[in-house]
């Protein structure tokens, strides 16, 4: 039996466009941002970020984000995904993942966009909440004052 050609057409269709295909693009991304974050790189991570974050966010201030983000929470040590979204729209396909990571200094949850083209995933959008990035840092002791002899 001779399948009608639309019907071909459809099923292949459909296989180009599964759900979560563009996923490990994604995971490749926040394993390069990590990479590069810890190395200090934050205008190579802004450089490769989608135009759309460069359209919404200075170079400067995503530089500074990226400062306190790394000079609060210290190293990346490791992070699962959570959660996330593959999806097709008019302006184009993008991948969120929510992350849990573990850095030298706290815990953090993380939230990545990526713009996918080609295979190639590019930072479309970056949230982070970390109570570490809230509270004051540990202040070390105050030295002793030396006694006074003339007491």
């Amino acid at each position: 039996m001779r399948r009608p050609p639309f019907l071909v057409a459809a099923l292949a269709g459909l296989a180009a466009c599964s759900p979560g295909s563009d996923v490990p693009a994604a995971e490749r991304g926040v394993a390069a941002f990590h990479a590069t974050l810890d190395a200090g790189r934050y205008g190579a991570i802004y450089s490769a970020s989608s135009e759309e974050m460069r359209r919404t966010t200075s170079g400067e201030d995503f530089t500074r984000l990226l400062e306190a983000v790394h000079g609060r929470l210290g190293r990346f040590r490791a992070g699962t995904t959570r959660s996330w979204n593959d999806s097709r729209t008019t302006s184009g396909r993008f991948v969120t993942i929510d992350y849990t990571a573990t850095y030298e200094r706290g815990a953090a949850d993380e939230n990545f966009v990526f713009r996918i083209d080609d295979g190639r995933a590019a930072l479309a959008g970056y949230h982070v909440d970390s109570r570490a990035l809230v509270e004051a840092p540990v202040q070390p002791s105050p030295e002793p004052a030396e006694p006074s002899e003339n007491r």
